[in-house]
């Protein structure tokens, strides 16, 4: 039975380990000396013994408890008294020694397979041949019956003695084999290599990797590795030597790469490690595998690397050929067709965008309610504005007049207004315009909203030149012709400067 706490055994068992398998026998039932308990309350005599005081050794055909187990070795052998397992005697083999030995007097045969063990001096798979070796100088083989030579001795039979200093002789020849450090005709001659072997019938040395000269004893210069010093090092990293015994190198230089440095980079990389991919060069040939340079370039490119693109007015394989003008534009580096700046179209970038159109390519369509477009950005701009100088500023005749650059918007009919901005600047507005104290940065029409006329240079390109006339208005009286659009520069209109 089994519970929570662990295994309970039936009465008339002891648990071993995790099992009630130790019959009890207690009480008036408790076994004699001599015997043990094989089931509860029931003795029987130690296996291997009988008789009533248990003291008797079973015949050798019985085995067990009260020897009551026949053996099945019998009569060829015996059995174990605790478990009949058989023992075999020497002239029968099998697992129930039921096969009889065929190895003769001199010869014992294996108890599991039969094979025969051959005594000294004899020999054969039935141990009946006698060996023909002298038993102080050799053995026999107990297979082949051939003598084994002792160390010292040679012949069929073992009966010569070697004569080779302290080394052994070939057994068939009864020529010398020189142990290490000897050499010569009888073993006789010391070999002189500090780093390596000598020849056992030259005495020439052969050296240690590393090691070079008659007697081993010169270590490889710089750069040189292997027996001898034979071999050279590899393209190690800032010339520095390779390990004299086997060629490593710490470190490749750029473009090689393996233990030795002595693999080029395979193509597609180069540098340290051989970890950078190569550039553009011309249709995916390989670089060099050191510096990275391509012998040729992709069209458009150029330098050792094909990194740079062509000088401005060239393009095509090396860079040879000579662009076309592009008026407003550049030329491609590849194919050397104009790419013209926002603004402008044609084969040669010298034609503005139509009017409604803007950017690049002139692709863009103009989204003004009122006025036309600037080609380049898109802005509304007004076409054309007459102004008249004034001595602090300018005017539009139906405008207004305006101090320093302010903005007039748009205002119910009738109204004129002014104001302060600020730096003590003065701003007045009339003929249904009102007076805006923060300039303003859009320059597109908003419906009825629009600004003054008078504000400050719209573009860097019409600055320098807008904001020198004014300048000059303000110091002298004059009479000019002047016109002024917003995004373009000064042309000839009525114009004049007032005091």
């Amino acid at each position: 039975r089994r519970f929570a706490a662990g295994p309970e055994c039936c009465p008339g068992w002891r648990q071993e380990g995790r099992a009630c398998t130790v019959a009890v026998c207690e009480g008036e039932d408790a076994c004699r000396e001599g015997e043990v308990c094989v089931k509860p309350g029931l003795c029987r005599c130690q296996p291997g013994f009988f008789g009533a005081d248990c003291s008797s050794r079973c015949p050798e055909q019985y085995w067990g408890h009260d020897c009551k187990r026949s053996c099945p070795c019998h009569p060829n052998g015996r059995c174990d008294p605790a478990s009949g397992r058989c023992t075999c005697d020497p002239n029968h083999w099998g697992g129930l020694c039921q096969f009889p030995c065929q190895c003769g007097p001199h010869g014992r045969c294996d108890p599991l397979s039969g094979a025969c063990h051959c005594e000294p001096g004899w020999w054969a798979p039935n141990c009946r041949k006698q060996c023909p070796c002298n038993p102080s100088t050799s053995q026999c083989d107990p297979l082949s019956g051939l003598c084994r030579c002792q160390p010292g001795w040679w012949g069929r039979r073992c009966s010569f003695k070697c004569s080779c200093n302290v080394s052994p002789c070939a057994q068939e020849t009864g020529k010398c084999e020189c142990l290490p450090g000897y050499w010569g005709p009888a073993c006789q001659r010391r070999c002189d290599c500090g780093h390596g072997s000598c020849s056992p019938a030259s005495g020439h040395c052969t050296c240690e990797p590393g090691y070079q000269g008659r007697s081993c004893r010169e270590p490889c210069p710089a750069g040189k590795y292997g027996s001898q010093c034979v071999h050279s090092c590899g393209s190690c990293k800032r010339s520095q030597p390779c390990s004299p015994v086997d060629g490593f190198c710490l470190a490749c230089q750029p473009g090689w790469n393996g233990t030795l440095c002595k693999d080029p980079c395979a193509p597609g990389f180069h540098g340290d490690g051989c970890l950078q991919p190569c550039p553009r060069c011309l249709h995916g040939e390989p670089c060099d595998p050191q510096t990275g340079s391509c012998l040729r370039c992709d069209p458009g490119w150029t330098g050792p690397s094909c990194n740079i693109s062509c000088p401005v007015g060239t393009f095509g394989d090396g860079c040879h050929f000579l662009c076309p003008e592009c008026v407003s534009g550049s030329c491609d580096p590849v194919t050397g067709v104009c790419i013209c700046q926002a603004g402008y179209w044609g084969d040669s970038c010298n034609n503005t965008c139509p009017e409604g159109y803007f950017g690049v390519n002139c692709s863009s369509p103009c989204q003004c309610s009122w006025g036309t477009c600037d080609p380049v950005q898109g802005d509304c701009v007004l076409s054309k504005i007459n102004l008249t100088f004034l001595g602090k500023g300018w005017s539009h005749p139906h405008w207004g007049t305006c101090w320093d650059s302010p903005w007039c918007l748009l205002a119910p009919l009738g109204v004129v207004s002014s104001c302060s901005l600020s730096a003590g600047l003065f701003c007045r507005c009339h003929s249904h315009r009102t007076c805006h104290t923060q300039p303003i940065s859009s320059h597109r029409f908003e419906g009825p909203r629009s600004p003054c006329s008078c504000h400050p240079c719209p573009s860097p390109a019409a600055a320098a030149l807008c904001c020198l006339l004014l300048l000059w208005c303000r110091l002298s009286r004059c009479q000019r012709q002047v016109f002024f659009h917003i995004f373009q520069p000064l042309t000839q209109t009525p114009m004049s400067c007032i005091p």
